[in-house]
């Protein structure tokens, strides 16, 4: 297998733990997403800078869905935070509540 043929596989691979990187983000399983984001690292890190024209366009996809992943991450985990403090803030509450009603 020469070089080149070996970027090609390199790119495909990384591609479809990309599309699986996808599907599991679009299911809200984000343990799945990460698992795969850490096999797919160590393959977008070897892919080298010269590339052909359809590489580069694969390429360009991985990147855009990384940053878009990212963005929903993020998002996700502020929604996550603001569900987490309101629940916080009703047991809290709730706990008041049946200390004043001891009393």
């Amino acid at each position: 297998m020469n070089g080149t043929m070996n970027q090609h596989d390199l790119i495909q691979n990384a591609w479809s733990l990309t599309e699986a990187i996808e599907e599991a983000v679009g299911q809200e399983d984000w343990a799945r997403a990460a698992e795969l984001a850490d096999v797919r690292a160590p393959l977008v890190m070897a892919i080298q800078a010269e590339q052909p024209a359809a590489a580069l366009e694969i390429i360009r996809k991985i990147q855009a869905s990384i940053d878009a992943v990212a963005a929903r991450a993020r998002d996700a985990q502020t929604s996550l935070a603001t569900t987490y403090r309101r629940s916080m803030e009703g047991a809290q509450a709730a706990s008041r509540y049946h200390q004043a009603a001891r009393f």
